[in-house]
């Protein structure tokens, strides 16, 4: 199985390293490696990202790190998930995605085995996606689809099949060309792009899928509800005993969560935690 992690500064500025995002970043690679050690791990990233990360002295959490670079014309600082689109499109195996903030408690290759398409969680689609009346999205040449009030949350995303992932990714990537070039500065295209579109291709072509979590998150009391759907694999309190996706949390981790994340990255056994304090210290991330 290839596991990957994609990691681009569309901002080109230091500022983009900071604790928090590297922190987890060490620990979703770590906790994975611990729990699928015959997984193979890959990262990509640009260039600067690769000297940022080689200074820190942890490319060897990886088996494989390539450098990330793609000619579509698009505004990254708005479309930043680009980057891992790119890699969905072109991918000739069955591949992982793993977003930098997830982190993973317990061995799942009886879940990636089921053969299905597999993502962290169903979510409303009100709150922070367009309306089905949006008028951008009728120019696209080919509009998304608004058949079911759901999209999926891709903080972990399985593809089985690669000429699927091929298609969604090549399309994904069109989408934002073309929202690029009307303009668009709303950071919400893109997972209108990303999570709703694939959420409405899987309901309409009826291609086997289903979510880590069986409760659905609400966008705008930023929770899940007690409703649930009929195709999670673990309830709410299961899946708090298998992974975490910080996503918005992430911006308030404070000190002891840190510390909690170093004893995540102790507990995959390839990194020199000390050292690892230190080199962060010297590179004084805000």
């Amino acid at each position: 199985m290839e596991v990957i992690w994609v990691l681009e500064n569309v901002l080109k500025e230091q500022k983009f390293y900071n604790q928090n995002r590297i922190l987890l970043l060490i620990s979703s690679v770590s906790l994975w490696r611990k729990y699928h050690p015959n997984h193979k791990t890959v990262l990509y990233c640009d260039n600067i990202t690769y000297k940022w990360l080689n200074n820190l002295e942890i490319l060897h959490l990886w088996d494989v790190v390539k450098d990330l670079s793609y000619p579509e014309k698009i505004d990254r600082k708005v479309f930043w998930s680009s980057c891992k689109t790119k890699i969905i499109s072109t991918t000739k195996v069955p591949l992982v995605v793993v977003d930098h903030d997830f982190l993973i408690y317990k061995n799942i290759d009886n879940i990636l085995n089921l053969n299905q398409v597999i993502y962290s969680y169903d979510e409303l689609t009100e709150g922070w996606y367009p309306n089905k009346n949006e008028k951008f999205n009728k120019l696209l040449t080919n509009p998304i689809p608004r058949n079911i009030n759901l999209a999926s949350n891709v903080s972990l995303l399985y593809f089985p099949n690669p000429n699927f992932a091929n298609k969604y990714g090549l399309q994904t990537l069109k989408n934002h060309e073309e929202f690029t070039n009307m303009g668009i500065k709303d950071t919400n295209y893109m997972i209108f792009s990303e999570q709703l579109m694939l959420k409405q291709w899987l309901e309409r072509d009826k291609i086997p899928h289903k979510t880590l979590v069986n409760s659905i998150f609400n966008n705008k009391i930023i929770d899940f509800e007690e409703k649930i759907n009929n195709r999670g694999i673990w309830n709410t309190q299961e899946s708090l005993l298998s992974y975490k996706h910080y996503g918005m949390l992430e911006k308030n981790i404070d000190e002891k969560e840190r510390q909690y994340l170093y004893r995540c990255i102790n507990a995959g056994k390839r990194i020199d935690i000390n050292k690892l304090k230190v080199k962060i210290n010297e590179s004084n991330p805000c």
